[in-house]
């Protein structure tokens, strides 16, 4: 009881020389959260009858937020956890005054406590005191309980728990430390240290380690060390979890229990601090190199991979690493000794830093490591997948989602469907089972390859590159991920069309061969922008996907070569279609789920395009008969006078003679169509934007919105399906000079 009077006593004198730190505290929080909510409430009481519901639960929402997750107060609160242990024990870092409280007869724990317990309990209190006229003020302008809940009660808590943490951390700066600057600057190391560090291994990662593909779970485990490797970086990943969803009770009981132990090594620290150590730069010599060590590598391979990514010269990166093991190692032998002279103080700490600085930075850039150069044994892999590029990249991955948002015009929560985006990585490491790892493994070979050579700033040239992803799935049941930039000879192209021909690698690719027939509920097909209900019965719409699925599996890459998609079906499941019938009834469409999931029909699927003629889908031709127009626009030079002089104008031309048309229309490729095939060998008109006109969109009054003029739908022109003639005819030839490339002369 005498040591719990003893406390309050000294904890009531402690006060009375921080009255500067209680005022600005005070300050602090009255003009980011009493004063912000008053205006706030004023407004609302006053214009709130004229606002519409919208502006209405915004202003809310602004009130709340002051109450809640306040920025502004929370800036207030990180600079308060440094001030406060500052002012509480700033007295260690003199000499005298250090001599004095010490000489006073009273337990060490007595003074910890009372300086240590003031900078959390006053703070609170305060918080406390000014949040309470707050909520008075959001409750007076008849905001109603059942708005402000339980929100600034549990903000208050969160705030206060991680101010406490980071509160203990400066505590801790202070007892390391002889000197306020120093301690701030130790302060800053203990925010800053760990993130920097953890983006510095990433940025090491993406930088040298040419084939690292950073998987989720590599995501996730960064993630957590930009997070937990800091107190600063903890409390920043807190306050946007609970901007986006609840209070995280879990993040908060782990940084009460962080601030615990923190409080301890404080403690322990106190009880064990030399009374000579006021005045110097650290308390306890020994933490001296340990801590210059861990500063100035880290801080040397950074300046060797900026200074490389200036240059990108093995000389400059050595520069670089030299430049940042001198600069930090000199300034922090000057700060330790606060003397200049002693720049080049221990030698050996120097030499050591540099020796592994450059020995990080050469391992990177020589790929020391093997990291680049790995390949498995393919005895020893079970199976793959590989993400070949992008020709494939119009593929819906993922499901309908379900959210709840606001309203506004109804003034509720409603049931809003989207599209939930799975990454095609994903799904493919997930789905795709190629047991001829032998052949995968031979185009990886070829991605080695060319990575060692360029790594050696050799040139290496080939028409064709390629960037892959391949998962390894080893015998052992690790999976390991390398990407790479493949050089696309006769050899790699005729081993990749072997790996896309297979079964194994398209039912990992196209989510549509896993979906049985009891998924699907309804088909559409669409040929360009028309989209056509497929009337079938349950058994058959079964037979029909089964039909599909097998000709798109037998689908080659010759035949995709030779031919595009002339339209695209849809085999729409149940959860699919409920959801787009719903989003159907919905003004506010953020994702248009009836777009989603469709799949080329290419001319060789015979059998499907039977079936769709069977159940009265009409297939169009592009022809003179179903094209009104075919618009062509020049981007090039057009010779106006017939001489040398070239005057560089835009040109359109309309062609819808039936003769005109007759030529064109079998050179039209659909854009669309030509974007879900990359492997089509199109010998493609440059410079030219070419629009076409549908008769069925005449007839049926089909115009864009606010406009006169009528749908218009995008197509290249392939010179592969031109005569001579057509193309001197059109002026499509090839310019000879290259500046103004195809087009008219």
């Amino acid at each position: 009881m005498t040591s719990k009077n003893l406390c309050f006593k000294l904890m009531k004198e402690d006060l009375k020389r921080r009255v500067w730190t209680i005022a600005l505290t005070i300050l602090g929080l009255v003009f980011t959260i009493l004063i912000p909510t008053a205006i706030k409430c004023s407004e609302f009481m006053e214009e709130s009858p004229t606002w519409n519901v919208t502006t209405r639960r915004r202003m809310i929402n602004n009130i709340l937020e002051l109450l809640g997750v306040n920025g502004m107060a929370v800036t207030v609160l990180l600079v308060a956890s440094v001030v406060w242990a500052v002012s509480g024990f700033h007295y260690l870092h003199n000499s005298k005054k250090v001599d004095f409280y010490h000489s006073i007869p009273v337990k060490r724990h007595v003074l910890f406590l009372a300086s240590y317990l003031n900078g959390i309990l006053v703070p609170a209190l305060i918080y406390a005191a000014v949040l309470l006229p707050s909520v008075a003020l959001a409750l007076r302008a008849n905001l109603g309980i059942n708005h402000i809940g339980l929100i600034p009660l549990q903000h208050y808590l969160l705030n206060m728990v991680y101010y406490s943490m980071l509160y203990t951390t400066a505590v801790v700066a202070m007892m390391m430390t002889g000197n306020v600057v120093i301690a701030l600057l130790g302060n800053g190391v203990f925010w800053a240290y760990g993130p920097a560090v953890t983006s510095l291994v990433r940025g090491y990662y993406e930088i040298w380690f040419h084939t690292f593909y950073e998987t989720k779970a590599q995501a996730e485990i960064f993630s957590r060390f930009l997070r937990y490797s800091s107190p600063f970086s903890d409390y920043m990943f807190t306050i946007f979890e609970v901007s986006e969803t609840n209070l995280k009770w879990g993040s908060m009981l782990g940084a009460a229990a962080v601030t615990a132990a923190l409080a301890i090594l404080a403690y322990s620290l106190y009880r064990i601090r030399p009374s000579e150590a006021a005045g110097k730069a650290m308390a306890f010599p020994k933490t001296e190199m340990p801590i210059k060590i861990l500063l100035v590598i880290p801080i040397a391979v950074a300046s060797g991979m900026l200074f490389y990514g200036i240059r990108r010269r093995v000389f400059w990166m050595l520069f670089g690493v030299v430049f940042g093991v001198l600069l930090p190692h000199c300034i922090m032998e000057i700060i330790y000794h606060f003397d200049f002279r002693k720049l080049f103080s221990h030698r050996i700490h120097l030499g050591a830093c540099m020796t592994a600085a450059v020995f990080l930075s050469l391992a990177g850039y020589y790929d020391w490591y093997g990291y680049d150069a790995w390949l498995p044994n393919a005895s020893k892999v079970s199976s793959v997948a590989i993400n070949m590029g992008y020709q494939d990249n119009w593929i819906t991955y993922g499901s309908p989602t379900k959210e709840w948002e606001y309203n506004a015009k109804k003034g509720v929560e409603e049931e809003v469907y989207y599209w939930g985006y799975e990454d095609a990585a994903d799904y493919i490491s997930q789905n795709m089972n190629i047991t001829d790892a032998y052949s995968v493994l031979q185009m990886a070979k070829k991605g080695v390859w060319a990575e060692k050579i360029l790594r050696n700033k050799e040139q290496i040239t080939y028409p064709d590159w390629n960037r892959c992803v391949i998962w390894y799935r080893m015998n052992n049941g690790k999976t390991i991920v390398r990407t790479y930039f493949i050089p696309m000879d006769e050899e790699i192209i005729e081993i990749r069309n072997g790996i896309h021909d297979s079964i194994e690698y398209k039912r990992g690719q196209y989510p549509l061969l896993k979906q049985t027939a009891s998924e699907t509920a309804c088909v559409n097909f669409q040929q360009y922008n028309k989209i056509q209900p497929v009337e079938l019965k349950h058994d058959e719409i079964g037979h029909l996907l089964n039909v599909y699925q097998k000709e798109l599996e037998e689908l080659t890459i010759e035949t995709r070569k030779k031919e595009l998609p002339i339209g695209t079906i849809q085999f729409m499941t149940e959860e699919h279609k409920n959801a787009w019938i719903h989003q159907a009834q919905d003004s506010y469409k953020y994702d248009n789920l009836g777009e989603r999931c469709y799949y080329p029909v290419y001319p060789s699927f015979t059998r499907t395009l039977e079936l769709l003629r069977a159940a009265g889908i009409s297939l169009e031709e592009l022809d003179e008969n179903t094209v009104n127009l075919v618009s062509v626009y020049y981007r090039n030079r057009y010779d106006t006078s017939g001489q040398e002089a070239v005057d560089y104008v835009d040109t359109t031309i309309d062609y819808t003679d039936s003769k005109d048309l007759k030529i064109l229309t079998p050179a039209l490729c659909y854009r669309d169509y030509c974007d879900m095939n990359g492997y089509y060998e199109i010998d493609l008109v440059n410079s030219v934007d070419v629009h076409a006109v549908f008769n069925r969109d005449l007839e049926g009054e089909t115009f864009y919105e606010d406009s006169d003029s009528p749908k218009q739908y995008r197509f290249y022109l392939d010179r592969n399906k031109m005569d001579e003639e057509t193309v001197e005819n059109y002026h499509f030839e090839k310019d000879e000079d290259w500046r103004s490339g195809w087009g008219i002369k």
